[in-house]
């Protein structure tokens, strides 16, 4: 409880993760801001759990101002289990900017995103904090949200190298409250073709968002092609990459103006 204490207190002082949604200064206020605190049964990244598959607590701000700029952050409980190799961080928190202009009625979203895990201790090796730079692009038509991202790393979490991701994501409203979606993603990483018995991976996951006034309650399955032993390169956690149900519950918070 002392754990999830803190990290409450951590997430709703920064600012947080933006949504895919455009932002445009004629559609709305010069400035606002957002956030959520939510609880999810497993929090998983690009199809691989992050908490040792037990439920995570999250939370965002959200600050945007004109022509589309915003900044913010977001955190998350976090539990690699990677034993002696270093100390095992029990929080994740990400720092991001960035801008959304429209370009012939499609968002196009340049991010600059920093994960860092505070507790993480590598003893003068390489840092379990990285880098990246999202490009993303979003079209909104008859119900219908299509979303192309692609991000680059200089250099992955815990001297990986290089990294690239390419991912797409489809999702159709059904009912003002109800939406499905669906999510294929790429990860490449340079040190992961090198390590043996380890590799570059796909993940997806398919599910449905249904809302009541502040909530949301996301449901989805997902997975990846890894198994245990090339899973093991990106993370710790026995059975990490394999496939399961995800519950997230979501309370969404608008705070300015």
């Amino acid at each position: 409880m002392k754990n999830l204490t803190k990290l409450f207190l951590c997430a709703v002082s920064l600012a947080a993760m933006t949504s895919a949604a455009p932002v445009f200064a004629q559609d709305a206020p010069a400035w606002g801001l957002t956030g959520y605190v939510q609880m999810q049964s497993d929090y998983k990244f690009r199809g691989i759990s992050q908490n040792e598959r037990d439920p995570s607590f999250q939370g965002t701000l959200n600050l945007t101002g004109p022509e589309g700029f915003y900044v913010g952050s977001w955190a998350s409980q976090v539990d690699w289990n990677m034993g002696g190799l270093t100390n095992n961080p029990s929080v994740e928190v990400d720092i991001y900017g960035g801008k959304h202009t429209d370009v012939w009625g499609i968002d196009w979203n340049i991010e600059p995103y920093y994960y860092a895990y505070p507790g993480a201790n590598t003893f003068g090796g390489p840092t379990a904090d990285y880098f990246e730079l999202i490009n993303q692009l979003t079209k909104s038509f008859n119900g219908v949200t299509l979303q192309a991202t692609y991000a680059w790393s200089p250099e992955f979490s815990l001297g990986g190298g290089p990294g690239h991701y390419l991912a797409g994501m489809a999702s159709f409203t059904i009912l003002d409250w109800l939406s499905v979606s669906t999510n294929v993603g790429h990860q490449w990483v340079r040190a992961a073709n090198a390590s043996v018995g380890s590799r570059d991976y796909t993940y997806y996951d398919i599910g449905a968002t249904a809302t009541y006034k502040s909530f949301a309650l996301d449901v989805r399955y997902g997975g990846t092609d890894l198994g245990t032993i090339p899973c093991g390169f990106y993370m710790g956690t026995k059975s990490a990459c394999v496939g399961d149900v995800i519950v997230t519950l979501t309370y969404n918070v608008n705070l300015l103006p």
